[in-house]
């Protein structure tokens, strides 16, 4: 039996400079400082630009997005958070409160999601995770109370899929995925982590993704190369890291090719289940109980779980925006749209970069370039064989370039030598160029770019690292 957790790490801090403030009536949205800190107490929704840091205002009209309905499959929801009206929450339209199963789908009462762990119809909070999760997506805005959402327009469904010490079965999991996309979630989100998905998950993800559902999960915390989970890379799959208010890679989040984005993940401030203090509960290192509170309603906490949840949200306005969009789609355009963090373009360490909502807002779906590293192997009697996406919607050419690094530093990224290799168009996946072992040094460490040219002149880059050791 295949067991998973919450993805969390204890807090760490950085500085940034706080904005002034006007605007939104949310107390803590237009606050700093409330635990000591000399940033913003929601410096994230800036930082991903879902609100002015000016003004305090979101970069879309609230009132006039469509509904959104989001599956989060986690450890249930504080349904009585004064922070999360009734609105804020699907309501299942076939269902009644009657002891029958109304719409014959084999859950009873299941009028605003499941609880899979318990197996009855009301997915309680009882650890405390997945209510700050979804205070980060949807927590009611200018209300003149505590904080702000990302989007007001979600409506959440919720799957309570892990248990009162955050851990679940696979086999839970699978099935709140199923539910998701039976009762038409349009957005799935996953703050988990553990060990690799075993078949039912994988079977179940396979099925949300044929399904059309952009499914969004959180990359993890152990500070180690994200390998291949079985989820990692896939079409309407957004693989999500964390970052420090300082916009460094946050020391616990996994990093490699199978990152999409970076989103703020360290102090995060949103909603505390009412009686839960998960850090105390988790036996975080060197946490004092209480020490997270922020007054009685409201909690912070590190990991990248709570960098995934901006990213669903974000891919929840713009759908409130353009409810035509695809799942692809709008994983495309939250990739392209991003910031730059590392190189520009794609690099293992965040991806394509910060989440910009603003940018997705103005991104054209029809407009992109995709350059990405996806994998690397040596071969026998070949050499490098390199894995990724080379594609743009009006592609003129691919190529690839190397640099070796010098010992104790990058050495100068301004002398890339072009590599006499060709570059196969790829638009999904798949083998790009086999670099021949005379092209490459034969120890130390370099760098391959991989470059796409658009026919607009503009051009995307992605970056491998490589250690080459001696025989």
């Amino acid at each position: 039996m295949r067991v998973v957790r919450y993805l969390l790490s204890a807090c760490l801090f950085f500085a940034v400079t706080a904005p002034s403030w006007a605007g939104f009536s949310d107390p803590l949205l237009a606050r700093s400082g409330s635990w000591g800190q000399p940033y913003a107490d929601q410096w994230g929704l800036f930082a991903v630009k879902a609100f002015e840091a000016g003004s305090v205002q979101p970069y879309f009209a609230p009132r006039s997005l469509q509904p959104v309905v989001v599956a989060l499959i986690d450890t249930g929801v504080d349904y009585r958070h004064p922070e999360l009206p009734e609105r804020q929450f699907w309501r299942n339209p076939h269902e009644r409160a009657d002891g029958l199963d109304n719409d014959g789908n084999g859950y009873v009462d299941d009028l605003i999601g499941w609880d899979f762990v318990n197996d009855r119809q009301q997915p309680w909070d009882d650890h405390g995770h997945g209510t700050h999760v979804a205070g980060i997506m949807a927590a009611a805005g200018d209300n003149a109370r505590g904080i702000a959402g990302v989007a007001p327009n979600i409506r959440l469904m919720v799957l309570k899929a892990l248990n009162s010490a955050g851990y679940g079965r696979g086999s839970d999991i699978a099935q709140a995925i199923r539910y998701a996309v039976d009762q038409g979630a349009q957005l799935i989100h996953l703050s988990l982590g553990g060990q690799p998905p075993g078949v039912l998950e994988k079977q179940a993800l396979k099925y949300a993704r044929q399904a059309g559902r952009l499914v969004v999960v959180a990359a993890g915390n152990q500070a180690e190369q994200i390998l291949d989970r079985g989820y990692e890379y896939a079409e309407g799959v957004l693989v999500i890291g964390a970052v420090t208010p300082d916009l460094q890679r946050a020391l616990f989040s996994d990093w490699g090719m199978r990152l999409d984005l970076v989103a703020p993940g360290v102090d995060i401030l949103s909603l505390r289940a009412f009686g839960s203090d998960f850090l105390q509960r988790d036996d975080e290192v060197g946490y004092r109980p209480g020490e997270a509170f922020i007054g009685r309603d409201y909690y912070r906490a590190s990991g990248s779980s709570f960098a995934a949840p901006f990213a669903t949200a974000a891919a929840a306005v713009l759908l409130g925006v353009r409810p035509e969009l695809k799942a692809v789609e709008l994983a495309r355009i939250l990739r392209q749209s991003a910031q730059p963090l590392g190189p520009k373009g794609d690099d293992q360490h965040f991806g394509a970069g910060l989440l910009n909502l603003a940018g997705a807002l103005r991104q054209s779906s029809q407009f992109y370039i995709n350059a990405r590293f996806t994998g690397a192997s040596w071969q026998p009697q070949r050499g490098l064989v390199l894995y990724g996406k080379a594609d743009a919607s009006q592609f003129i050419r691919a190529g690839l370039a190397l640099i070796v690094e010098s010992e104790g530093g990058s050495g100068n990224l301004e002398q890339w030598q072009p590599l006499a290799v060709k570059v196969l168009r790829q638009r999904r996946e798949g083998p790009l160029a086999v670099v021949p072992e005379a092209m490459l040094p034969s120890r130390g460490r370099f760098r391959i770019r991989l470059t796409v040219e658009h026919a607009s002149g503009q051009q995307r880059h992605s970056l491998l690292h490589i250690e080459q050791a001696d025989d």
